[in-house]
């Protein structure tokens, strides 16, 4: 299965675990796959793709709230503060928000929480989308000495992975008092949508597509996979290149804006930032390094297990969902270049995890997004607790 996922091309791994995998494949493929599959002696269920397109349509719901998009040029300046109640901004968290009603939202927390919170950017995407952040602490004039970094929505499909990280901004905000001590001397940095490009095309174009938007002279395939990106073993394992790939990890190390902008922020504030966590879906999964190969054990392999177990345990306490946690190179497959082997190896950010968020699919009924959000959040305050450690 990691072989095909490297080498077929036309072949889209949605899951791929040691037990199971889902996957995609073309009508025209279909009997040779199956065939392959046969001799392999792997048993497996068939269903047509446009019948579970139907089942995520009546699974989604949208806002009933209109949500401007942002007219300044930049995009970044903070906007008016919305008088939103708590139960229309909780409204938020039932559907899946497009591109510029996340900014808006991002936008409105900064206005309305402005000796709490700011709203940047970290750069442009490969389309000219603002890839946006919020800075959240005690007092945002002050340079904190502990970063907790969080990142989601590497690729594009995985929509639950934004909702989650708003709605941590949204619940430390609301809650300032209660999250005091969490916060001392702590900036808590989120990043909520990396791929803007990846995540506007899932919802205009396909619902499924993983990659950026590159696109290549000459070339009918586009995308790079931003989560085989990073320079720490670069192209190693589990990594292809070949354009068409789901798991192209592009021309060179840190080669894509989306990247950069991410690698750039770190590597400035290197000595600050002590928690880098970068959110995906699905798997119900805590990975932390190494992924690139198996049997290669960073040295502080007691910490990092045991803050990933911690996490794991108060997810588990909203309604019992379980995690796994380990290396994604000794649970799964090997695959190099991802945000959490560079952010531990290259820089030495002490706390690096990547979270694969639980679903049996990409998209999670809108129903369950804020169960998702809030036993997400139980595990973020968490990792987040660990940071006052360094």
């Amino acid at each position: 299965m990691v072989d095909l996922q490297t080498n077929d091309a036309e072949l889209d791994f949605w899951l791929l675990t040691r037990n199971s995998s889902v996957l995609t494949v073309s009508p025209r493929r279909k009997a040779q796959f199956e065939t392959r599959l046969s001799n392999l002696g792997v048993s497996y269920q068939m269903q047509p793709l446009m019948e579970l397109m139907a089942a995520l349509q009546a699974n989604s719901s949208f806002a009933e709230e209109e949500y401007e998009e942002c007219q300044q040029e930049d995009c970044v300046e903070a906007e008016q503060p919305r008088r939103r109640s708590r139960r229309q901004a909780r409204g938020f968290f039932s559907h899946y928000p497009r591109y510029h009603e996340v900014l808006s939202f991002m936008s409105g927390l900064a206005a309305r929480y402005p000796q709490y919170c700011r709203y940047e950017s970290l750069g442009r995407s490969n389309e000219g989308r603002h890839i946006a952040a919020l800075s959240i602490s005690l007092n945002s004039r002050v340079r904190h000495r502990r970063v907790a970094y969080i990142q989601a929505a590497a690729h594009g499909r995985e929509w639950i992975t934004t909702q989650t990280v708003l709605y941590l901004a949204y619940e430390l905000l609301s809650n300032l008092r209660a999250f005091q001590r969490v916060l001392q001397d702590v900036e808590v940095f989120l990043v909520p949508l990396v791929n803007p490009d990846g995540y506007e095309y899932t919802h205009t174009s396909d619902r499924f597509w993983r990659k950026n938007r590159h696109r290549y002279a000459g070339h009918a395939c586009s995308g790079v996979d931003i989560n085989r990106n990073f320079g720490n073993h670069w192209n190693y394992q589990g990594a292809s290149q070949n354009l068409c790939s789901e798991v192209y990890s592009g021309t060179a190390p840190n080669s894509e804006p989306e990247t950069s902008a991410v690698v750039r922020y770190l590597e400035f504030n290197r000595h600050r930032v002590k928690l880098s966590l970068d959110v995906h879906s699905f798997g119900k999964f805590i990975f932390y390094p190494y992924g690139y190969a198996k049997n290669t054990v960073p040295p502080t392999v007691g910490t990092l297990r045991s803050v990933a177990l911690r996490a794991a345990n108060q997810i588990g306490k909203y309604r019992g969902t379980r995690y796994t946690t380990g290396t994604s190179a000794s649970i799964l497959y090997e695959a190099s270049g991802s945000l959490d082997d560079y952010a531990y190896g290259n820089l030495g950010i002490p706390l690096s995890y990547t979270l694969e968020l639980p679903g049996d699919e990409f998209h999670v009924p809108a129903h369950d997004i804020i169960h998702v959000c809030k036993e997400t959040f139980a595990g973020f305050i968490e990792f987040i607790r660990h940071v006052s450690l360094y």
